[in-house]
């Protein structure tokens, strides 16, 4: 019952906000300099995206929709047009070309980038941290766009704006049991992002990077022990559940995800106001009804996955201790290695300690959860 009242209230939240997005609502400014009828500006501009995501899959999906929107909103005057992974270049190619401008636009995940910058880790996803409603809230609300991801990106030349956010991921699906970290510690594990890496190397496990489509394969070959790859609904499509028998839940490895739009800073410089106010309307418009479209689908996949014979394990309240515990460490190593994740964990939590008491105050109808202790920044 307490789920099934936290879904409704997220629910109603999200259609609200979608309303009040899609009528210049919520203090956001209307678009520009258009006529009667609403339509934005009258010339004409083509752009190209690069995705890191394969044409067909529902995270291209993400990017199509946002580009469908926004030309939409610009009655067709402003036109990008997505390619998926591997036809303007490869998924690790992405930020470099929208940075170089050889592309305007880029649909990513942000940790993608920790190779440049440790600090993009967080701008994507965390373990033991934020629910997928309080990376909306601090986006949106708290800061979060221009003191985490626009400080990040500006240093290379890019601006950006999210475009959906997943809730939990699935867990680790794996073919034997998973009932304790000394299971873990003996297996080779597809995982993704850096923070998750450093703690899977804590634990004892051997973290893997591999594509998603090779996971499948790699799986049924046993190249890997175990995997980790997205939310149920994306797990489905790559038919997890045909080469693994077992699914440690919850994802504590990565509580939601980040997905985004990056955009040559030169090129979005030198746009008409109104259409750079559109960028932001469609990132807006996308970014809501994506929510309610992965939350959705992830629980129809669940029941797929559970109806196909998938059995569920879970670590005890011991272990997952440990694993925070682990988390806390690798947050506070990265903090004093790099001044830039510093300064977006701090974004963070000052996000984090405003709404404690307001946590408090829902109780049982809130969202997230409150951190025990927090990691000491330097």
């Amino acid at each position: 019952m307490k789920k099934r009242l936290l879904i409704l209230s997220l629910t109603l939240v999200l259609c609200v906000s979608m309303i009040l997005t899609g009528c210049g609502g919520g203090g956001t400014e209307t678009p520009g300099t258009g006529d009667s009828n609403g339509t934005v500006g009258g010339e004409k501009i083509s752009w190209k995206m690069a995705s890191c995501w394969a044409d067909g899959t529902f995270l291209f999906s993400v990017d199509q929709a946002f580009c469908d929107n926004l030309s939409r909103l610009t009655n067709g005057n402003f036109v990008i047009t997505p390619y998926g992974v591997g036809q303007l270049g490869a998924a690790n190619q992405v930020f470099d070309l929208v940075a170089n401008g050889t592309v305007e636009a880029g649909g990513d995940w942000p940790s993608y980038w920790t190779g440049k910058n440790t600090g993009f880790d967080l701008l994507a996803t965390t373990m033991y941290n934020f629910s997928g409603f309080d990376y909306y809230v601090w986006i949106y609300e708290g800061g979060g766009l221009e003191d985490a991801y626009n400080y990040m990106f500006n240093k290379y030349g890019m601006y950006y704006y999210p475009t959906a956010i997943t809730q939990m991921e699935s867990g680790i699906r794996s073919n034997v049991p998973i009932n304790d970290l000394d299971d873990l510690a003996s297996m080779k594990v597809r995982f993704a992002g850096l923070i998750q890496g450093m703690v899977a190397e804590k634990v004892g496990m051997t973290p893997v990077t591999i594509a998603a489509d090779e996971l499948y394969e790699s799986l049924q070959r046993k190249v890997i022990d175990a995997a980790e790859y997205s939310g149920p609904y994306n797990d489905d499509i790559l038919k997890i559940q045909e080469v693994t028998k077992y699914w440690l839940t919850p994802g504590w490895h990565q509580t939601s995800s980040v997905y985004g739009a990056m955009f040559n800073q030169k090129a979005f410089d030198e746009l008409p106001d109104d259409y750079k106010q559109a960028i932001r309307d469609a990132a807006d418009i996308t970014m809501v009804n994506f929510m309610a479209k992965y939350a959705y689908n992830d629980a129809l996949a669940t029941q797929r996955i559970l109806d196909s014979g998938v059995e569920t394990t879970s670590l005890s309240e011991e272990d997952m201790a440990i694993l925070e515990q682990y988390t806390k460490e690798a947050t506070e190593e990265l903090a004093a290695s790099n001044p830039d994740y510093a300064h977006v964990y701090t974004s963070m939590m000052n996000y984090r300690k405003t709404m404690e008491d307001y946590r408090v105050a829902l109780g049982d109808w809130g969202w997230g959860v409150n951190l025990k202790e927090y990691p000491a920044m330097p």
